[in-house]
């Protein structure tokens, strides 16, 4: 509005006062992040077009898959939709963590068998096992067990029908795979596809130990499952509104994470020399970046400490600047965030409005009997005269 009225009457912002200057751009920042909101909360950002819905069957169709598929907010099936599928990322997630625990799997070599194979066998996956490791013990010597196998399975179809529904379904298919959700979704299924063609010839895996250490990083990609729950971004505001509120504060965080750097560079040089005469800390100023960064997070883990007066005044110095470095960001998050946050719930609440069933009635005489309208001005029935007299 501010700016409409300068437009209007050709006057430059520059002229404006402190004060209204102020009140201007603050005007203006609100306007862009309104608009911002309303393009991420209330348009979707792939979707067929009035003409193609109009003009075919099928489209009617796969726009109804995709919306389900894709906006969880288009209506009560795509909602029921968003929490099954949350619900079989959980249970995925859940039998591959717990597909690696001891309880949950079933011996299929005894240890005695796995000392003999490592220390007369030819075979170079067991020449190589290392006994006192037990993570390479269990991984030679067990498997999951059935029941997680089998979820296993089943969440691997189903993720694999969903990927596919999904793009075919999709309104441009050429912009599918450039939401990194989307490739993700790819990437795992193709993961979970050859890692259970592998493990279906298992002697194939022992014998070849190329083709194991291709297994084992396949089966590492599993893991990144975890990111489908960023798919109910576009179900909970909040999670969404907090990654814009990263996007929003990204130079800043650039910024600070330059400086934080720096700082780590800084004190792991100071350390190096505060500790130089000190024999059996910091060989070199890489073991300081590590403590640097360690000590300037908080965390402290505690495998490398100075030993010297010099070395604990750079210590205390360093957390001390550590600490301050990193309450920046927090204020920065924070401050972007409770912007869009409130600002998004101003948005929600004017649609509840809109969207209310107007009660309040209005008569209107037309001739001899009144007409009722609603607020919107739409005709609600004509009434009669035995109406107007009770």
């Amino acid at each position: 509005m501010i700016k409409q009225e300068l437009d209007f009457w050709e006057l430059s912002p520059k002229m404006l006062s402190d004060c209204c200057l102020q009140k201007y751009i603050q005007s203006e920042a609100d306007i862009r992040t309104t608009q911002m909101l309303k393009k991420t909360f209330e348009e979707y950002v792939l979707d067929y077009t009035e003409e193609e819905c109009r003009t075919s069957q099928v489209k009617r169709i796969l726009r109804k898959i995709w919306l389900t598929l894709e906006e969880p907010s288009s209506s009560r099936l795509a909602k029921a939709f968003i929490y099954v599928f949350l619900v079989l990322v959980l249970v995925s997630t859940a039998a591959f963590v717990l597909g690696l625990h001891p309880l949950f799997r079933e011996q299929t070599l005894t240890y005695d068998r796995l000392l003999y194979l490592t220390t007369n066998g030819s075979i170079r996956f067991f020449k190589e096992l290392n006994l006192k490791n037990p993570k390479e013990v269990m991984l030679g010597t067990s498997l999951p067990n059935e029941t997680l196998r089998h979820c296993e399975k089943f969440t691997s179809i189903f993720f694999t029908f969903e990927l596919i529904f999904h793009f075919v379904s999709c309104p441009r298919r050429i912009k599918f795979f450039r939401s990194p959700l989307n490739v993700i979704d790819l990437l795992l299924v193709v993961a979970m596809w050859l890692t259970s063609a592998l493990e279906q010839d298992r002697g194939f895996l022992v014998r070849h130990y190329e083709a194991l250490r291709f297994y084992l990083v396949i089966r590492s990609l599993i893991i990144l499952r975890l990111f489908r729950v960023f798919r109910l971004m576009k179900l909970f505001s909040s999670l969404r509104i907090m990654m814009m509120s990263i996007r929003a504060s990204i130079r800043d965080l650039l910024l600070l994470s330059l400086t934080f750097l720096v700082t780590s560079l800084f004190f792991a040089s100071f350390i190096y020399y505060a500790e130089f005469r000190v024999a059996d800390t910091f060989a070199d100023i890489f073991v300081g970046i590590w403590w640097s960064v360690i000590t300037m997070t908080t965390v402290g883990y505690g495998d490398m400490v100075p030993k010297s007066m010099f070395g604990y005044v750079v210590g205390g110095a360093c957390a001390f600047s550590g600490m301050l470095i990193l309450a920046m960001p927090v204020a920065i998050l924070s401050t972007n965030f409770s912007d869009l946050y409130h600002k998004n719930k101003l948005l929600q609440m004017k649609k509840l409005l809109l969207n209310q069933k107007d009660k309040t009635v209005y008569k209107v005489y037309s001739g001899v009997h009144p007409i009722q309208y609603n607020e919107n001005h739409s005709v609600i029935k004509h009434v009669t005269g035995d109406e107007v007299m009770q």
